[in-house]
């Protein structure tokens, strides 16, 4: 026989743990084919270039780009790759520095981020918020902010409320 945990079953908990995955695997897919058919972008292509669009001067240290996206080294260098070839970004070395890269937002990479917000907030409301209520949506950041906070990688600034402006707001 199972035994219960704060009233939960342990298989239930792991039944939490697929929904989770289940959930953004299908709702990530769909807002990806909308930005990718609206914008031609990845999900991560796009999050570089908000990033970078939120960031001072639209650079950031190719390191910090990786810490923010929770990307390897080789998977942000290969990411900038792509980005850079199709003229959305540039690298940069840096003037204190010669061993440190920026990735630099480009003014092309401007305006592709700024045509993506509309759909972004569209794809995401049309795919995940509008299941949920406003009391849900606080619930579900508070556990997942637990879950991270529980394994020592909580980062307000990975999830910062300004990454969710209305589309009509400026850039910050």
């Amino acid at each position: 026989m199972e035994r219960c945990v704060g009233g939960i079953l342990p298989h239930e908990r792991f039944q939490a743990w697929l929904n989770l995955l289940q959930t953004y695997a299908v709702v990530s897919a769909k807002i990806e084919a909308d930005l990718d058919a609206a914008c031609g972008l990845s999900l991560a292509e796009h999050e570089v270039l908000l990033r970078l669009a939120h960031a001072q001067d639209g650079q950031l240290r190719m390191y910090d780009l990786s810490e923010l996206l929770l990307l390897s080294k080789s998977g942000i260098t290969r990411l900038v790759d792509r980005l850079e070839k199709r003229g959305l970004v540039s690298r940069e070395s840096s003037e204190r520095d010669r061993r440190v890269i920026h990735a630099r937002l480009s003014d092309q990479g401007r305006t592709v981020v700024e045509s993506a917000k509309p759909v972004m907030a569209t794809s995401v409301d049309r795919a995940f918020s509008a299941h949920l209520s406003d009391a849900d949506i606080a619930a579900l950041r508070s556990a997942l902010k637990n879950v991270l906070e529980g394994n020592h990688s909580w980062a307000e600034h990975r999830c910062s409320a300004v990454y969710a402006q209305d589309p009509a707001s400026p850039a910050v």
